[in-house]
Parts: structure tokens; sequence; C-alpha cells
């Protein structure tokens, strides 16, 4: 039998990627200093139509600041920050990859959204699979 999700956490293991972002980010600004939803935009809403898509698929489902999101397959959670920002809502983001919860978490805390994002790392195929915190 084919283990899918291994085989997806595999293929999207990022070993590093934590410190690989902070690398790049030191040539928009120090360690320390808040960045903006906005200045991570080009980094982290790696889907079509980037961060307009986002904007367009949240205004379109209604959410307002009491609204709970679970965004699954989060990735490194530009979404998720842009939601929590845009909006005032909570956000939990769940992803497969260990490194790009870490990631998610460190970026959410460099814009200043730790409150209203939280990210674990878990399996949205499996009912129930909660893998734990990266």
């Amino acid at each position: 039998m084919i283990d899918t999700s291994a085989n997806v956490r595999e293929h999207y293991s990022a070993t590093g990627l934590t410190g690989r972002i902070q690398s790049a980010l030191a040539a928009l600004a120090p360690e320390g200093q808040m960045l903006t939803v906005a200045q991570l935009a080009l980094l982290d809403q790696l889907h079509l139509r980037g961060i307009l898509a986002t904007s367009d698929l949240a205004s379109a489902a209604g959410i307002e600041p009491s609204t709970r999101v679970l965004d699954l397959g989060r990735g490194i959670g530009g979404p998720a920050r842009y939601l929590a920002a845009r909006f005032g809502c909570r956000v939990t983001g769940v992803d497969l990859g260990p490194d790009c919860i870490e990631a998610a978490r460190y970026l959410a805390a460099r814009c200043g959204r730790s409150d209203g994002v939280t990210f674990q790392v878990g399996d949205a195929l499996h009912q129930g699979d909660y893998i734990g915190d990266a």
C-alpha cells in the first residue's frame, strides 16, 4: 500500500527553510524589525493570481472578525496571515510539513500576527491523525 501522506510530506520537505527565509529577508529588513503582510506577498502568495486571488476569495466568502478559518495545505502561511491582518479573524493553518509550519510561525511573528494565526502539523486527508507541533 502506498503511503500518500508520507510521499507528499517527503516531496515538500524543506530542511532549513526558516533559515533560508531569514537570509532572504535580511535584504528587506533586519531581523527583529516587523514586516507587513504586503511586504511578504511575493514570497508567500505562491498561487495563481497571488494576493489578489486571496483577497477576492476572502471577500466572496464573507469573512469578518468573528469568522474562524481553517486553512489546509498551508505551506508557509501567506493567505492565513493575510486573512488575519485584513479581516481580524482567527485562522488555523494545517500542513503536512514541519519545516513549512516552522517557517509559517516565524513569518507570523515577523508580521506581529502570532495572536491571530496558529499553525500545526497535520494530515487533512486523515481525520483525527494529528501529527503534533513542529
